[in-house]
């Protein structure tokens, strides 16, 4: 049998498609998500923006202290009596190891995460918190190794 051009288009043609498929089956599973109520959140993302100008412009910030201890967030003496916060440590290659809490400030108007709940790796912080009827807002990353 001789193959004449037809017969070449119709080879390279499956090839091209079994090249294409086997990417797609390659590839497998990208990840998920970060959040699953991203359009929720897209909507309220200026508000996040805003959030983190004023944190940005406060002459007091709060500071993460990395301690044997675990993360210690030190708010500035001045801190108001109607203060509410959270933290969310995300973790970007294993979301059950997360971490979410409200804060609970102390008199000395610290919080601690014990190191018991924080595995040696790269978290994403989130510091949200609310005071005077104002949100304040900051991200950054935090490298937790264990002393």
């Amino acid at each position: 049998m001789k193959l004449n051009w037809g017969h070449y288009v119709a080879i390279a043609l499956g090839c091209f498609m079994t090249f294409i498929l086997s990417l797609l089956y390659f590839a497998g599973d990208t990840g998920g998500m970060v959040t699953e109520n991203y359009y929720e959140k897209e909507i309220h993302f200026q508000d996040e923006i805003n959030a983190e100008k004023r944190a940005n412009a406060l002459a007091e910030k709060p500071e993460v202290i990395v301690q044997a201890n675990g993360l210690l967030f030190q708010f500035p003496a001045t801190t108001a009596a109607d203060f509410k916060g959270d933290i969310f440590l995300m973790r970007n290659a294993d979301e059950t190891k997360d971490i979410k809490t409200n804060i609970r400030l102390s008199d000395r108007k610290n919080f601690l995460i014990p190191s018991v709940k924080l595995i040696d790796g790269e978290y994403e912080l989130t510091l949200s918190w609310k005071e005077n009827n104002q949100t304040y807002l900051i991200k950054k990353s935090i490298r937790w190794i264990p002393q």
